[in-house]
């Protein structure tokens, strides 16, 4: 007993001491022994580490031990804060936008942001204009949710307190709120709340799964998925809180769904709207309770009274976990509720999804990008066939979710990394992750074989890609290189696979085209073409066949047509449009313009340039690639071609 006290000492010391050094920087309770600095922080770790198996594994009794899988989770929180104290980001990226909240909230004690936005220069700017005008309310806007402020407060009162305290020891701190005690302090949180979230899934694969299967899960969510890049890279942004908050909700509809208690259905709807407050979307994580309720009043006709007091207590939860965004709505736009969402009215378009582009496109596409979730989708079919009373209720919030994220307005999800906004599918994703580890080890049992061809196949495919290679020396990176790229070119990038297969047979092109050719447009949201096909230089992944090699054109860049040239417009949406054509020509002549097989007119060309705009009209138009085809009776130099709207953009 003395043994196990004197080690939750040292456990509960060191930890306050590591986290005053994560949160100061600097600071130490050992600094004179132990210096601040790599080396002292891999130490700190180290001494961790071992306090911990010890604590979890060897001066404890049997019945109170940690799993082996539960340590390992805790202990891959060590490597993690290495990598989080020394190569890690803090308030970066839409991580400026979530911070302003709790910042004005604990030091100015409102939610006028005009002096936050100022602190970060985000007034006055041209691709902000919004932010410079105020609201009805006199404040400035913000599209961008309260929730994770509210999980991130505990973490900006530590470091308000650490700072303090080291204010004490060594003179001035800075406390006004932007500095690192409070930047640190809120980003450790949100890398806290992700482990959260993994421990939690993993506790919740642990009744449904085998041990093996749901640590290799867990740890394909927290690895292989853009969780750790948001609890390390991006940690003030709103996914690793939203991923803790779903696996929250799950864990707590799991757990109690066979006789839910008045206080259960109060606490689940609680923490639904907290997870409404982070991210919006999450408001589908109510279909659970929501079928759950269904159900029982199929089945418990005689308890309907039990089962709409369920209900209302549910209901009662989800209005004061929701109540923050609502206040803040209130305060920033003189509504409860609003009837849109602030990025404006056409952000989410149900009936306009963007089904492989969302999935496939290497503009943050979720399975090109993470293609372990291929494994998470498709396990469904032996979670539905084996544990059906699990998988049928998650099935439509998995089907709703997915869709309701191909119909955001830029369904790249901005400078994302993956695609981040199907944090709250995580843990859904990964009772498919235990699924499929689970089939596959049935496979491999009853097919032994299969695993020596399946180490066979990298080799046979590496030999056949290296056929023109004969009797040249490369180094290995170049051999990487060009492999990947024939490989690439013949079959398209595997994580895109059926989409990139669907194009080729569709566009009559490479599959490798797929990958440079999607998710551009002319004109939509942020990081359009601007409505310029640059033929010269730039946008070639936009060229199909019938262009010459670049040549030169005075100072810009021009490929050469003598006949049949195609290229692919990419629009959101059919619109009016005038097209033109920079060029030049040695001899006056036309070029014939197609569009998606329909003769559009033609423009004139000679030694002088082009002349003329097309008017095309929004019936020869279609939604993502369009064929445009120019044809020319004699030789012609393309720069580039133009499109203008015409009509209300």
């Amino acid at each position: 007993m003395t043994a196990r006290r004197l080690l939750t000492l040292l456990l509960a010391l060191l930890t306050a001491d590591l986290l005053g050094v994560i949160v100061t920087g600097s600071s130490s309770l050992l600094t004179p022994f132990w210096p601040v600095g790599l080396w002292g922080f891999v130490f700190r770790l180290g001494g961790l580490g071992l306090l911990l198996v010890l604590r979890a594994r060897v001066f404890v009794s049997r019945e109170g031990r940690w799993s082996w899988s539960r340590l390992s989770l805790a202990l891959l929180l060590l490597p993690t804060l290495l990598q989080f104290q020394f190569a890690g980001g803090r308030v970066n990226g839409d991580g400026v936008m979530y911070y302003v909240y709790v910042r004005s909230m604990w030091k100015d004690f409102d939610l006028d942001f005009a002096n936050e936005y100022s602190h970060y220069g985000l007034l006055g700017r041209a691709d902000q204009p919004a932010l410079s005008v105020p609201t009805k309310t006199g404040k400035r806007r913000s599209i961008f949710s309260i929730g994770p402020a509210v999980v991130g407060s505990p973490f900006f009162l530590l470091g308000e307190g650490v700072g303090r305290l080291q204010s004490l020891f060594e003179g001035e701190v800075d406390l006004s709120g932007y500095g690192p005690v409070h930047r640190n302090a809120v980003a450790l949180g949100s890398l806290l709340l992700g482990l959260a979230a993994v421990l939690l899934i993993h506790d919740l694969l642990r009744r449904h799964f085998s041990g093996q299967a749901a640590l290799g899960a867990a740890l394909l969510v927290w690895g292989g998925t853009f969780l750790h890049w948001y609890m390390v890279q991006q940690p003030t942004t709103s996914h690793a809180a939203s991923a803790f908050a779903a696996a929250l909700c799950l864990w707590l509809w799991d757990r109690h769904r066979e006789g839910r208690s008045p206080l259960g259905f109060c606490l689940l709807g609680l923490v639904l709207g907290l997870a409404m407050s982070i991210r919006w979307q999450n408001g589908l994580l109510l279909l659970l309770p929501g079928l759950e309720l269904g159900a029982g009043l199929w089945r418990q006709r005689e308890g309907w009274r039990r089962v709409l007091g369920g209900g209302g207590l549910l209901a009662a939860g989800v209005l004061v976990g929701v109540l923050p965004q609502m206040s803040a709505w209130k305060v920033l736009y003189d509504m409860w509720v609003l009837p849109y969402p602030p990025h404006g009215r056409d952000f989410v378009r149900l009936g306009h999804p963007f089904v492989l582009s969302t999935l496939f496109s290497s503009r943050h596409g979720l399975l090109s990008w993470t293609p372990v979730l291929w494994a998470g989708y498709l396990g469904f079919i032996p979670l539905l066939r084996r544990r059906p009373q699990l998988a049928w209720p998650l099935l439509p919030l998995l089907l709703f979710m997915t869709y309701v994220n191909m119909c955001s307005g830029d369904w790249w999800a901005g400078a994302s990394f993956s695609n981040r906004r199907f944090d709250s599918l995580l843990p859904i994703l990964a009772l498919g992750l235990a699924a499929s580890w689970e089939a596959g080890q049935r496979w491999l049992s009853r097919r032994p074989a299969g695993v020596l061809g399946l180490a066979a196949l990298p080799f046979l495919l590496w030999n056949g890609l290296a056929a023109d290679q004969e009797g040249r020396a490369a180094t290995l990176g170049a051999q990487v290189g060009g492999r990947a790229e024939r490989f690439s070119r013949a079959l398209g990038s595997p994580s895109t696979w059926p989409a990139s297969w669907l194009f080729a047979w569709r566009e009559r092109r490479s599959p490798g085209q797929y990958d440079l050719a999607v998710g551009r447009y002319l004109f939509y949201r942020q990081q359009n073409l601007g409505g310029v096909v640059e033929i010269g230089e730039g946008d070639e992944a936009l060229l199909a066949e019938g262009w010459g090699p670049l040549g030169d054109w005075g100072e810009r860049k021009a490929r050469r047509i003598s006949g049949r040239a195609r290229l692919f417009a990419p629009l959101d949406v059919a619109e009016d449009l005038e097209l033109s054509v920079r060029a030049r020509a040695d001899l006056e002549t036309v070029l014939g313009v197609e569009v998606n097989g329909r003769a559009a007119g033609v423009l004139a060309v000679g030694p002088a340039g082009s002349n003329g705009r097309l008017q095309v009209d929004e019936a020869f138009w279609r939604r993502e690639l369009n064929d445009v085809v120019i044809t020319a009776g004699s030789p012609v130099d393309v720069d580039a071609v133009v499109f203008t709207r015409t009509g209300n953009p």
